[in-house]
């Protein structure tokens, strides 16, 4: 079974089933895997059905923001390690010199990019900027909906158009049902 660009034979460390592409890194794995509980795969009962319930992760949000910070690496010292434990040794410090973030929102006509450059106090700046900016958006004028055939396809709705339930008699529709 071919499952990657590598021709050669593949060796599968037993325990984890992971794979590795020569007996030598199968045997420097084996040294650290013998160290960690094995991972046991479950799978749902046969019959059983999956559903998704998470409803409110599928409607789109009003507001998201990207950043991105850029750092200068500066190399550290620190004390070695326990090699019986699981463990990441710290070798550089990242030192933030700049950041930039982009506002994006639902209305268009509120969002915005930023990029400053700075030398000191970089997270603290961000933060404060970041704060006025979303105060700028939600501060933002608030326009009424017109309806029109979205009012007729909301009348004759007979379920919700995110979770496909029925709505039950005598129950109230609302345009944004709380998920």
């Amino acid at each position: 079974m071919q499952t990657s660009k590598h021709h050669g034979e593949i060796v599968i460390c037993r325990r984890c089933l992971n794979r590795f592409p020569n007996e030598n890194a199968l045997e420097k794995h084996k040294e650290n895997c013998r160290n960690h509980d094995a991972i046991k795969i479950v799978l749902s009962e046969e019959g059983s059905i999956l559903e998704f319930k998470n409803h409110k992760h599928s409607m789109r949000v009003p507001i998201v923001v990207y950043a991105d910070f850029e750092s200068f690496t500066k190399p550290i010292e620190s004390c070695q390690p326990d090699p019986d434990r699981s463990f990441a040794k710290a070798y550089q410090k990242h030192e933030p010199s700049r950041f930039c973030f982009h506002v994006k929102c639902l209305d268009k006509s509120s969002e915005s990019t930023l990029f400053i450059k700075t030398k000191e106090n970089v997270a603290d700046i961000f933060v404060d900027m970041l704060e006025k900016e979303i105060d700028r958006v939600w501060s933002s004028e608030v326009k009424e909906m017109i309806l029109t055939e979205e009012k007729t396809n909301f009348e004759k709705a007979r379920e919700c158009w995110i979770c496909k339930n029925p709505f039950e008699d005598g129950e109230k529709k609302v345009r944004d049902q709380c998920h």
